[in-house]
């Protein structure tokens, strides 16, 4: 990309360097992004990369994080049935597509480098955490049986995407969002 520009700042920089790691972890995988590279990539200095994220790891949390959360909002559409609908569409959508594949393949393949597993941790622990509340509104709303619990039920939706893109290797069956919550719903809501 040529020479660094020391211009880039603050919301510019951010956007410049997590859009260069998310293009290097679908290029090359997690556990081979380099800051040498995304700098290169994103156009600014390296020191520039380490003062504000400190490590790699840090660089690759915030990436996929900031990426998920723009591909898959947590909806809020007052009813449980809505939320999960909107919920496993956008998870399905993102699933299908190549830099979505690459992601989701990318989190869940090992690395040797603890500090990369750790952050790859981390990112699915933010992640089901942030999805739970999903299921902790339908329980508040009485949709959903005080009984369950909201990281099992987010687990099996969304596991549901990962094992189909991660081990099975095909495309994602078109009823798979309405039979997974049909499924899931026929379980927790309350009897």
């Amino acid at each position: 990309m040529g020479e660094p520009s020391a211009q880039i700042r603050g919301a510019r920089l951010r956007k410049a360097v997590l859009d260069a790691t998310l293009a290097r972890i679908e290029s090359v995988g997690i556990g081979s992004v380099r800051v040498a590279d995304v700098a290169a990539d994103a156009g600014v200095h390296e020191t520039s990369i380490y003062r504000r994220w400190k490590t790699v790891p840090r660089l690759l949390l915030d990436a996929l994080l900031s990426r998920v959360a723009e591909e898959i909002p947590l909806p809020d559409t007052g009813s449980l049935r809505g939320d999960l609908e909107r919920f496993m569409t956008d998870l399905i959508r993102f699933a299908e597509t190549p830099s979505g594949m690459a992601l989701i393949r990318g989190t869940v393949i090992g690395d040797a480098d603890p500090d990369v597993d750790a952050a790859r941790r981390e990112f699915w622990l933010r992640r089901l955490s942030a999805s739970e509340e999903i299921i902790r509104r339908g329980i508040a709303r009485g949709e959903v049986a005080s009984t369950v619990d909201p990281r099992l039920t987010m687990l099996t939706l969304g596991g549901l995407v990962h094992l189909h893109v991660t081990q099975l290797g095909e495309a994602l069956p078109p009823e798979l969002a309405r039979d997974a919550i049909a499924l899931v719903l026929g379980g927790i809501t309350p009897r």
